[in-house]
């Protein structure tokens, strides 16, 4: 049993459940550092079109590293081993793998309110690693699809909270319950207090103001002032 982590390097340790801690396995008759300037052309191409870059396009990449060496390292299993410790895999018509299936279930888990990167952790699954399968389509959407049901299934969680919370005589929440159900607009209660005040006001000015002219002036203000709240009280309705 072993975990593999990614380091900021762009090597890769293997750690044992004993503690012993080695690098990842580099094909035979590779150079070494040619080896990890391929894995690193592949990675950049891959988060930034988040799909497997073909050998021709990394060679237009990364031209420093011969089409026939490329080749040579798209046959070996190190290569793949290598990115699928990255989260890229070089065949996504295969599905999610079981790591990614034990993630999914974490991640979307609304009951466990730990970070990502502590759940990641947990997992032995590096940023970078989550960060490159967040770019492949499956589990990305398969992601976003879990995240919109348990949004869906807590809408069902949260009106009953708020029924109890009614049935043990919460004022807000009796409000809160009204308004959802349309029977209570409070928005619309403040906008009619509202006319309601300039109507008493104007009607006090009126009694108190005895030139003509200046009384059709407030007139023609209170018309369009009362034709502003009646636009915004529809707008809350």
């Amino acid at each position: 049993m072993s975990r593999r982590f990614e380091l900021d390097d762009d090597k890769v340790m293997v750690v044992h459940d004993d503690g012993r801690v080695r690098p990842s396995p580099l094909p035979e008759g590779i150079d070494p550092q040619t080896f990890r300037n391929a894995l690193a052309a592949v990675d950049v191409l891959y988060r930034r079109d988040g799909a497997m870059p073909t050998i021709e396009e990394t060679y237009k990449s990364w031209s420093k590293i011969s089409r026939k060496t490329y080749s040579k390292i798209w046959a070996t299993s190190e290569f793949r081993d290598a990115l699928s410790l990255r989260g890229i895999d070089m065949d996504p018509s295969a599905g999610l793998s079981p790591e990614q299936g034990m993630a999914l279930l974490l991640l979307s888990d609304p009951t466990d309110r730990r970070s990502t990167s502590v759940k990641l952790r947990q997992l032995g699954i590096s940023m970078p690693k989550y960060q490159a399968w967040m770019r492949q389509p499956l589990f990305a959407q398969t992601l976003r699809e879990r995240s919109e049901q348990n949004l869906g299934d807590s809408v069902a969680t949260a009106l009953n909270r708020l029924v109890g919370n009614v049935e043990a005589g919460d004022q807000r929440a009796i409000e809160k319950l009204l308004e959802i159900s349309g029977r209570y607009n409070p928005a619309a209660i403040e906008q009619a207090n509202a006319r309601q005040v300039i109507l008493a006001v104007v009607e006090i000015v009126l009694k108190h103001v005895h030139d003509a002219e200046t009384k059709k002036a407030i007139m023609a203000d209170l018309s369009d002032t009362m034709t502003i709240v009646t636009h915004e009280t529809k707008m809350v309705e």
